[in-house]
């Protein structure tokens, strides 16, 4: 039987954080004339789904007909910059999800029926989809994870004891009193969890009906794997013990030229025309408050008219901004289709973030130091490894963040050149790791050694 003989079937939430990572391992398959590929997510989905295939179909499947679309955070969720320390965060994200097992159950139960149907060879799923892994384990399929983060976040219950909590800003060398901090963290979060959201009903319910992983525990689903794969190498995450199974590919970027440019013609047209230019992105779910955006509006002035700024910002947020006449050297785009052609540009200097762990390695493949504003959760874990591996700087707090700490953080990055270096240098070692071509080269293998 040929390394392409079976179904290979996809599941991930529609969220662009996870999708956009084991989309384009799809697309490296279709790409690679590899048949019978299947995905299953939301119909929001859909259309990016499809439009990936190349040499052979992607086929799409509704994750649950019943849950049209997945679960999302609203704006009275995003809690998390009280700081790394806070349990409130965690807490947000978990009580959206225990609060309705039913979901998770409903589409446990719809993988079971399409696995049934298909008859897998193996399955590729996001580590957010735990519906999906779970219907794996009961149909006893073969399965890989994709983690598209750093490797502490999924395997954080199989870390040593003095590993920092990978939703903190501690550093891997603690001093005593950072040390007592982190033990006391732990305890504080399982105590919130506990006493904050419905968590002891939602295992039992999830395991009334037969999954094995009721608690959704990422440590159980990345042992029973056949394989994991995630983002980042040693050096620029902490480095600890790893199973032979779980490989670090580097970054989670689509092969081919053509993500390495610019769609937009005016767009890169203003970019050929402009030598030094910082690119602001915050992702798509973090919201800006006035107070931020105010921050690095005064940064973006002060830093004018040598240095240039594109900023993705939505529509909903720009009526943050003043009614009166934007700064000269400060270009605002709603929506840029991928910022991985802005990044690649040679003239794009530096990369303003949230901190989320797609857009932070995508800065650091290409060479481009970062200024990370963290935004929730592993973004402060990314914040302190930028500093710690010598590519750029961190916002001390976030939501009262100052125009003036961000001119001056910026223009650090800007002119002192030992960012620049420790970029490529680490730019190099991404490369190295090979990405997502190598993933699909330990895909089939995997797939050829099962069959």
């Amino acid at each position: 039987m040929s390394a392409s003989a079976g179904p290979v079937l996809f599941s991930c939430t529609s969220s662009a954080g996870q999708l956009n990572p084991i989309l384009a391992l799809a697309e490296e398959l279709s790409r690679r004339a590899v048949s019978d590929l299947w995905f299953a997510s939301y119909i929001d989905a859909r259309s990016k789904i499809e439009a990936a295939s190349t040499r052979t179909q992607i086929n799409f499947i509704l994750l649950d007909p019943q849950n049209p679309t997945g679960a999302t955070l609203d704006e009275s969720d995003l809690v998390t910059q009280r700081g790394p320390m806070s349990t409130d965060g965690t807490v947000a994200v978990l009580k959206k999800i225990t609060n309705s097992p039913e979901r998770r159950i409903s589409e446990y139960r719809n993988m079971l029926d399409v696995i049934d149907h298909i008859q897998p060879s193996l399955m590729i799923i996001n580590i957010l989809t735990p519906s999906s892994m779970d219907a794996a384990m009961t149909r006893g399929v073969p399965f890989i994870v994709t983690v598209p983060a750093l490797p502490s976040c999924a395997l954080r219950l199989r870390l040593p004891w003095d590993y920092p909590s990978p939703i903190t800003d501690l550093p891997r060398r603690m001093n005593f009193y950072q040390h007592l901090s982190n033990v006391l963290f732990k305890f504080r979060l399982r105590a919130a969890i506990l006493a904050r959201t419905p968590v002891i009903s939602y295992v039992k319910k999830c395991k009334s009906v037969g999954i094995k992983n009721p608690s959704a525990n990422s440590g159980i689903y990345t042992d029973a794997a056949a394989m994991v794969l995630t983002s980042s190498v040693f050096g620029l995450e902490y480095e600890f013990p790893l199973s032979p199974r779980v490989r670090l590919i580097g970054a989670f970027l689509p092969p081919g030229p053509d993500n390495h440019r610019v769609e937009d013609p005016d767009l890169s047209r203003w970019l050929d025309d402009n030598t030094s230019v910082v690119y602001l992105g915050f992702g798509t779910l973090m919201r800006l408050s006035r107070t931020q955006i105010a921050a690095l509006l005064a940064a973006v002035r002060r830093l004018g008219p040598e240095h240039k700024f594109l900023w993705k910002l939505s529509k909903s947020r720009q009526e943050l901004l003043p009614p009166t006449s934007l700064p000269d050297n400060l270009r605002v785009e709603s929506w840029i289709p991928s910022q991985l052609g802005v990044l690649a540009h040679p003239h794009v200097r530096a990369f303003v973030t949230h901190g989320g762990a797609n857009g932070f390695h995508e800065s650091i493949y290409y060479g481009k130091p970062v200024l990370v504003m963290p935004a929730w959760l592993d973004c402060y874990a990314i914040a302190r490894r930028a500093i710690d591996s010598g590519v750029g700087l961190a916002i001390d707090r976030p939501a009262t963040v100052t125009g003036d700490e961000a001119a001056t953080k910026i223009m650090r990055i800007l002119t002192e050149d030992s960012f620049r270096q420790r970029a490529e240098h680490w730019a190099q070692r991404l490369r190295e790791a090979g990405g997502v071509a190598r993933a699909a080269d330990l895909i089939l293998e995997l797939k050829a050694e099962l069959s």
